[in-house]
């Protein structure tokens, strides 16, 4: 084989120079009849003029591509900056309807207890724990708040008692607390007793009478014998049994309030008898 068959380059640059010829023996004088040997050149060189379109179209798809990766990474970090926005929109969103939802509870117990006056307040700390046993709300005597003033959630269900007041803020004995004591009654029976915290979230109504008829389900609120206002919710009857060693009945009551959630609160203002 002469040694310029074998030389590469050479061959391309002849397949090159053949295709310009046979493309304008090709063109020149449209509509004339080609001969054989042009359409044999045809033949051979077509496949050659389809590899060199095929590689022009992939390297012209190679450089759009990374156009395109430019301009996609563009829109991504534009998109994830409108998700970072849209959370915090659904956030705010959500903050907005939880603070209609309580301002409605407060203002659907105002107009079923008209007699009754509160003050607005959020919990800003509370006891380690699940539980709220104590905690502090943002109100104190310059909004009108003494203690032993009753502590309610935004349903008006029976939160606590007022035990000590700053300017601006107080400090709140939740009914769940064991030191805590509040008159109650079963609205059902009208059968009194007093209510004491259990440490563990649920209530305890004892000094019940042995012949009372009260049961699982019965609303327990607060009686007109103590110094809160009638008819606050308490609670709900879970269990009822006998008091050992007496002759008395006891209780166990769900709280009506959701004391692991709690969040804001209102402060009964007109309160019977309030310390000064």
């Amino acid at each position: 084989m002469p040694r310029f068959l074998k030389n590469k380059q050479f061959i391309f640059v002849i397949l090159i120079a053949v295709a310009l010829i046979s493309a304008m023996a090709y063109t020149y004088g449209g509509g004339r009849n080609i001969t054989p040997i042009e359409s044999a050149i045809g033949s051979i060189l077509s496949p050659v003029e389809k590899v060199f379109y095929s590689i022009g179209n992939n390297v012209s798809n190679f450089f759009s591509s990374i156009r395109e990766i430019g301009t996609l990474r563009a829109k991504n970090a534009a998109l994830e900056k409108e998700i970072i926005k849209l959370n915090k929109n659904d956030i705010m969103l959500q903050e907005y309807i939880n603070e209609n939802n309580r301002l409605r509870d407060i203002l659907n117990f105002k107009d079923n207890n008209k007699n009754i006056t509160t003050q607005p307040a959020n919990i800003v700390s509370k006891n380690p724990g699940n539980w709220f046993n104590t905690f502090n709300i943002d109100v104190g005597s310059d909004d009108g708040i003494k203690p032993k003033m009753a502590v309610l959630d935004e349903k008006g269900n029976m939160v606590g008692i007022v035990t000590d007041v700053g300017k601006n803020w107080s400090k709140v004995l939740s009914i769940i607390d064991v030191d805590s004591s509040v008159s109650a009654i079963d609205v059902r029976t009208r059968d009194n007793g007093i209510i004491r915290g259990d440490s563990n979230g649920n209530l305890t109504m004892i000094y019940i009478p042995i012949d009372s008829k009260i049961s699982k389900g019965d609303i327990i609120t607060t009686s007109d014998m103590s110094m809160f206002p009638r008819g606050l919710i308490i609670g709900k009857v879970e269990k009822v049994e006998k008091d050992e060693g007496s002759l008395l009945k006891q209780a166990i009551i769900k709280p009506e309030a959701d004391f692991e959630r709690l969040e804001f609160v209102q402060v009964v203002t007109n309160m019977k008898t309030t310390g000064d």
